[in-house]
């Protein structure tokens, strides 16, 4: 049993023209990285993560648990991407909970740098628990 009272939620933000591939790529193997979010060993299984990218007026995104760093090599999970691939960091292995879906402007909010304003996570989060 988890000793967290608290869950957070965290934003993951995939950029470029290659952004929804990037995003499959690490939903197959269970990973997300950027260099915005740290987090420690504390912060495993009581993080959530929407994983999200824009694709021109589209916004798609999916919802996982943090569940620990990623133990393989990180800089072969996006090889195979047409682009550059996810942003450089430390890589975070995840287990999705939803599928990706395109979220509706409206409840992104206002553009945040994190990829989705924080006052808007937890609408952003039942959306996609709804949606499966």
């Amino acid at each position: 049993m988890s000793q967290h009272d608290a869950v957070t939620i965290r934003c993951w933000q995939l950029t470029g023209e290659t952004a929804l591939e990037d995003m499959v790529l690490g939903v197959d193997e269970r990973a997300v990285r950027d260099g915005i979010n740290v987090l420690s060993s504390d912060d495993f299984d009581a993080c959530l993560a929407i994983v999200v990218c824009r694709m021109g007026p589209n916004v798609y995104a999916h919802l996982s648990q943090v569940s620990g760093h990623y133990k393989g090599d990180a800089s072969g999970i996006w090889d195979r991407s047409r682009g550059t691939g996810a942003p450089e960091g430390t890589a975070y292995e995840i287990k999705p909970i939803t599928r990706i879906h395109r979220v509706p402007k409206a409840l992104i909010g206002p553009d945040s740098p994190e990829g989705i304003a924080v006052s808007h996570r937890v609408a952003v989060m039942h959306y996609l628990l709804d949606m499966g």
